[in-house]
């Protein structure tokens, strides 16, 4: 029953991160659609 416990940790733990990862790449790739927006409006 101990080792279900660590599992279920490691479990959660693995979701968070990946949580995290995915919500850190969508922040970037916001942040990318901005900047090119702003470069082809002063290109113009």
């Amino acid at each position: 029953m101990k080792n279900l416990n660590f599992l279920v940790a490691a479990y959660i733990a693995i979701w968070l991160v990946f949580c995290g990862y995915v919500f850190s790449v969508s922040s970037r790739m916001a942040n990318l659609a901005d900047d090119i927006r702003r470069l082809k409006q002063d290109g113009k």
